[in-house]
């Protein structure tokens, strides 16, 4: 999953625990790991040390809001394979990350997986060359 202001993960990891959690840093927050644990800290008390946490660091870039090729390529695979459109900031990265840990073995091939897409509508307009790329991806899928 996309990792912006952490509190989405925070309550899956709350919920399901860290180790089913694999979050994707975009580069919105300095600490990551260390906002997360925080926050799910304060949903329940439950404490996780921050190295517990499942994170990638791997999928920023040069910093929040830029592009990475990456980013890019996940925003073309997802529309042409699954006609879904992913935002290039948050979205976009979480595919490549995902991508990233299947090819690295931390998230075994094969394996049962789910992707959130947790929406990105924003993002969408703030990169309308990357949209302009995905689109044409989606294009190819339309009769």
């Amino acid at each position: 999953m996309a990792l912006g202001s952490g509190g989405t993960m925070a309550g899956l990891v709350d919920t399901l625990g860290p180790g089913k959690v694999l979050g994707v840093h975009c580069g919105a927050v300095d600490d990551p790991a260390g906002t997360v644990a925080e926050l799910v800290s304060s949903l329940s008390g439950t404490v996780h040390a921050p190295e517990a946490l499942r994170l990638r660091l791997d999928q920023v870039g040069a910093g929040y809001s830029t592009l990475t090729e990456e980013s890019m390529d996940a925003l073309t695979l997802a529309g042409r394979t699954e006609g879904i459109a992913l935002d290039p900031v948050y979205t976009g990265r979480a595919l490549a990350g995902l991508r990233a840990a299947v090819r690295d073995g931390s998230v075994a091939a094969g394996r049962r997986t789910v992707l959130l897409h947790s929406g990105g509508l924003p993002g969408l307009f703030g990169h309308s060359a990357a949209v302009a790329r995905a689109q044409d991806a989606l294009t190819v899928l339309s009769p």
